[in-house]
């Protein structure tokens, strides 16, 4: 999606090095050196990739009124793969092999003219890719919070965050460090000398482990007996990753617990309301996932279930206010990414530009607020009474629901899936 227009979704990145800090010339300049180019003589790389301005993936003609929009730096990043299917290599080459027989007295293809026909599969292979015959190309859309050394992506996969990465740091010389849960708790605790504290992070265990757990009495280990394993981190980014899906759990105890209010520390109360979406997954790696979606999907008996059996939130449906502006969104815990995100309605906006300016501020607002949101889950996880709020939401699983919660059968027939 892009940040333009329609909801917003976007993975984020902190800046590290001697980057530019304003929107100057010297910017416009590194964007213009290394915008996209297509190779000119013989088969491109399987990947090309480099810079075009946010208004289409043609558009390389860089300029201070389209990338400037307030404390924003707003470009795009184009990503064009050349890959011949596997079917059509195949093809070529039979059809080779056919030619040949035919031509053949014995009316097969020798093994020499089945070497041949590869090899000339191969030289049609490259002319293809040459002519651009099989050019898959995108643009995806990237806005630089130069103010805050941050830089946001509107599209979180591998492939793309790879080549931005790589092109970002060949461009700027500078780093782009992904922001996730753990590597954020990493940076809080840092900011106060408590690296040590990040090291020791491990899992909470809001409850005991489901019968199924593969740990035993006589393990040789009994702390790592009651932890719960977070299989999922073993992809992510960051180990410590697990911390973000404490985060939707403690979210969740709070729209309970506190009506959704959160106290914090520079944003003043923020408000939170889980809806339309609940995605969790087995901190143990036994009982499986769960996925819901309806209105209120922490409301139904199965999801209490899930909580009760040790699945952990990995994505929810949030609707988030800071009292002035109300942001409708999808967040996922362990990575921080946001999806789907409705923004508030823009009314005074004269221009398309001031439109574009607007809904970057008003994105910018989102990513303050959702930190500001985790700080305060964080400075809670990392002090000395977190047992004791371990323990509350421990009771508040145990305790949560009764004879008040909806059953799927009985309910709406919201949609739910189990794995």
């Amino acid at each position: 999606m892009p940040l333009t227009s329609g909801r917003v979704s976007y993975c984020r990145f902190r800046v590290q090095g001697d980057a530019p800090v304003a929107v100057d010339e010297t910017l416009i300049d590194l964007l213009h050196e290394h915008h996209f180019r297509e190779t000119e003589i013989g088969a491109p790389d399987e990947v090309e990739a480099g810079w075009v301005t946010a208004e289409h993936l043609m558009d390389t003609a860089f300029a201070y009124d389209k990338v400037a929009y307030g404390p924003f730096a707003l470009f795009g990043l184009r990503i064009d793969t050349h890959k011949v299917p596997g079917e059509v290599k195949k093809a070529y080459q039979k059809m080779n092999e056919q030619a040949a027989a035919a031509d053949s007295t014995t009316g097969y293809a020798s093994k020499a003219e089945k070497r041949e026909a590869k090899d000339l599969a191969a030289r049609q292979v490259q002319e293809d890719l040459a002519a651009g015959r099989f050019r898959r190309s995108k643009s995806v859309q990237i806005a630089w919070d130069l103010r805050n050394g941050l830089l946001l992506c509107a599209n979180a996969s591998g492939s793309v965050v790879e080549q931005l990465v790589r092109l970002f740091r060949k461009t700027f010389a500078a780093e782009l460090v992904p922001m996730t849960a753990g590597t954020e708790a990493g940076h809080f605790l840092g900011q106060t000398g408590r690296s040590r504290d990040y090291e020791d992070l491990l899992p909470s265990a809001f409850t005991k482990p489901p019968v199924d757990h593969g740990h035993h009495e006589d393990d040789a280990n009994p702390r790592d007996k009651h932890t719960p394993i977070c299989p999922w981190v073993t992809k992510s980014i960051d180990l410590k990753d697990f911390v973000g899906n404490e985060w939707l759990t403690w979210l969740w105890w709070q729209c309970e617990a506190s009506e959704g209010v959160v106290e914090t520390d520079k944003a003043g109360e923020l408000f939170v309301t889980i809806h339309r979406q609940l995605d969790m997954d087995c901190a143990w790696e036994v009982g499986g996932k769960v996925a819901v979606r309806c209105d209120k999907p922490t409301s139904l008996a199965e999801s209490d279930d899930a909580l009760k059996t040790g699945k952990w939130p990995r994505k929810l449906g949030l609707i988030l206010s800071d009292g002035e502006n109300q942001w409708d969104l999808t967040l996922g815990g362990d990575t921080l990414n946001v999806s789907a995100a409705l923004l508030p309605d823009i009314t005074e906006a004269q221009t398309p530009r001031e439109v574009i300016e607007q809904r970057l501020n008003l994105t910018g607002s989102l990513s303050y607020a959702l930190d500001q949101l985790y700080s305060a889950f964080l400075k809670q996880r990392t002090a000395s009474g977190w047992s004791g709020k371990r323990e509350a939401m421990s009771r508040w699983i145990q305790e949560r629901g009764k004879g008040k919660h909806t059953s799927v059968q009985s309910g709406s027939k919201p949609d739910m899936a189990m794995v």
